[in-house]
């Protein structure tokens, strides 16, 4: 039986990376596809190469609207999606030939409400710098079944999801780290979820993403996520099954992370950032007890014992020093 796939793509100012985006999509095997650009307020010239891709291909819709950030023009490409399944593509991304058949075919295979691959992290050029794996493969489970499926990327991207799980939920505007905000209440909702070997997502790692952008101030947003996520996972009933996976993506996205992208900041208010988020983590009773450290690489477990005894110019230094070797 076929199914009908919504692709999303958010268009924002990408232009020497969305040719080869929108090829990637033009390109698959699986044809029974709706493509939805949202060209979300691009000042660059991506409107003339997005208005080349649908002339020629009659699946592809485009729509444009006022800027409000990946997660505002996500929501408003699900509005437009008819699809049974949607799958979210950033513009500067691409996919293998096969990602959308590979999808269905899981899909279809398990009754699944999510299908999550492997991805590529590459440069601008397409060179690869590694394969991310997931932690759970060619398996299909629940959230309860595998709770360190939370521990996974929680970007938007290298998934495909039943749309109806979105009833009542969507993406932040305007706001970062809106993937880290929903992706596990998807999970939690979802009542079966296909993890599969294949790599078919490829991560460009460029200078000017969100996550190498340098406004510091920025990166207390990711409180905000957490006090979100938890929040919504109290309601639910389920903090406490999940409070082991919950508390260890505050040490990885918050104590490691997100400090130590503050403390390499040459910015004036990197101090006052620091504070706050240190002041956040602190709330957590027996955080730096949590299970899961023993699973991080031990470069990793310096940097959280660095920032928490504050010494963030130690861990200014240990990342300038690995940069400069390599």
């Amino acid at each position: 039986m076929q199914m009908t796939v919504s692709v999303i793509i958010p268009v924002y100012n990408v232009e020497p990376y969305l040719e080869r985006c929108l090829q990637s999509v033009e390109k698959q095997t699986y044809r029974d596809a709706e493509v939805i650009i949202v060209n979300d307020g691009s000042t660059d010239n991506s409107y003339q190469i997005i208005d080349r891709y649908v002339a020629r291909n009659p699946h592809f819709t485009a729509y444009t609207t006022e800027n409000s950030g990946l997660g505002g023009a996500r929501n408003f490409g699900l509005t437009k999606a008819s699809g049974e399944y949607v799958v979210f593509l950033d513009s500067d991304d691409y996919i293998a030939e096969d990602c959308l058949e590979k999808f269905v075919t899981a899909a279809q295979a398990h009754d699944s409400d999510i299908v999550v691959c492997n991805s590529f992290d590459v440069q601008e050029d397409g060179t690869v710098i590694e394969r991310n794996e997931n932690n759970v493969s060619d398996q299909t489970v629940t959230l309860s079944d595998a709770p360190h499926i939370l521990l996974n990327r929680p970007c938007a991207w290298a998934k495909m999801y039943r749309r109806s799980l979105f009833e009542g939920l969507g993406y932040v505007a305007r706001e970062w780290y809106e993937d880290l905000r929903l992706t596990p209440k998807l999970y939690l909702r979802a009542k079966s979820i296909t993890y599969i070997e294949d790599a078919l997502f490829f991560y460009v790692q460029r200078a000017g993403s969100i996550m190498n952008n340098a406004k510091v101030l920025r990166n207390l947003e990711i409180l905000e996520a957490f006090d979100d996520l938890i929040a919504y996972f109290k309601a639910h009933g389920a903090y406490d099954p999940f409070k082991a996976e919950l508390e260890f993506l505050v040490i990885q996205h918050c104590a490691v992370a997100g400090m130590t992208r503050v403390a390499v900041s040459n910015a004036p208010e990197r101090h006052e950032v620091l504070r706050k988020m240190q002041a956040y983590v602190s709330q957590f009773e027996g955080l730096y007890e949590n299970r899961y450290i023993a699973t991080m690489s031990a470069s990793k477990r310096l940097i959280l014992q660095l920032n928490k005894r504050r010494l963030y110019w130690l861990t200014a230094l240990c990342m300038k020093l690995k940069n400069t070797i390599g």
